[in-house]
């Protein structure tokens, strides 16, 4: 079998607990190098996960020719500089989310992807939940008629212990903002895939108890291009179920929660020349242990096959625009295009 061999820049969380196990799982993938600024963290997962090298240099990782996909989960503010090198060197670009800080980055990364002829795909993972993927084609399929509302609710308290210098997430320089930007933006860009192009923001977010640099409660009124309205609520300063669902004119679908295997489908009964009885089902559909595991799956199948990749870089900025326009609405109080 082609195998496609990878580079992992970033030795974090993300990458210990679910980047890493889902490469050396995979038989199609082959760890080349790890890189991490920390010495001693690069050599320890590269012997845990059974990676040929690791380094510190950058540099040196992407001019390895046995090096043909990269693994970008570095901290956000990273993520354009490490992904244009690895275009500029050639190299596939798999890369954590959000895809940058600023839509004038993402812009950036997606155009020296382009010219290299490289692939770029963000790692929004949810787009693979069986749950998830039932959901968009009943959407596609017309089962709750036209989308005229989404709601969205995932806010944790957050545990004062994991507050301090370590925590970049909270470190609005770096991370990008708030838990809009962390959690918030696999919600967003579920919200783009099931229903389009986000068209105008307006939001709220501001830091009312946490002693941190980001927000900690951000809420968004989005206006899809489609029409359809949606709210989204993130932050810290309480807890709530991770709520997903879309009411349309005929019917409801609600996945909360989402990283759960439930999803509901509620059909409305109505009247006219094609009445319908009210309906109501629900399906089972579990996740994969790793949900990083269907994502390098379909992007290494799709290298290897010589095909883009499922999503692009242009699908994984949608939820970025969103990001951007709703602290550019905190900050003016106007309506703002996405």
């Amino acid at each position: 079998m082609n195998t496609l061999g990878w580079a992992v820049l970033g030795c974090g969380d993300i990458t210990e607990k679910r980047g890493a196990p889902a490469l050396a799982a995979h038989e199609a993938c082959r760890l080349v190098f790890f890189q991490s600024r920390t010495a001693a963290r690069a050599e320890e997962f590269a012997r845990r996960f059974g990676a040929d090298r690791w380094s510190t240099d950058r540099d040196q990782v992407l001019a390895d020719p046995a090096v043909q996909a990269v693994y970008v989960a570095t901290e956000h503010d990273r993520h354009c500089a490490d992904v244009v090198a690895c275009a500029e060197a050639g190299k596939h670009v798999l890369c954590e989310k959000p895809l940058a800080n600023s839509v004038a980055d993402c812009r950036r990364m997606i155009a020296a992807c382009r010219q290299a002829e490289v692939a770029l795909q963000v790692a929004y993972y949810r787009r693979y939940y069986p749950k998830l993927v039932r959901m968009k084609e009943l959407l596609d399929a017309g089962a709750i008629g036209d989308p005229a509302t989404a709601h969205i609710h995932l806010v944790s308290r957050l545990d004062r212990e994991r507050i301090g210098p370590a925590n970049w997430r909270l470190n609005a320089a770096v991370s990008g903002g708030g838990q809009l930007v962390d959690t918030g933006s696999h919600r967003l860009d579920l919200l783009c895939w099931l229903l389009g192009e986000p068209d105008r923001v307006a939001a709220f977010a501001e830091c009312r108890e946490m002693p941190i640099e980001a927000p900690d409660m951000e809420t968004l009124l989005i206006r899809m291009a489609r029409g359809a309205h949606a709210v989204t609520r993130h932050g810290f300063r309480t807890s709530s179920p991770d709520e997903l669902s879309i009411a349309g004119t005929e019917g409801t679908l609600d996945a909360t929660p989402v990283d759960g295997p439930a999803l509901r489908l509620r059909t409305d009964a109505h009247g006219g020349p094609n009445p319908r009885r009210r309906h109501e089902e629900e399906f089972d559909l579990p996740k994969h242990d790793n949900v990083h595991f269907p994502l390098f799956d379909d992007f290494t199948r799709r290298i290897l096959a010589g095909e883009p990749p499922r999503y692009t870089g242009e699908d994984g900025m949608q939820a970025s625009r969103i990001i951007e326009a709703a602290y550019e609405s905190a900050r003016t109080g106007r309506i703002i295009p996405a």
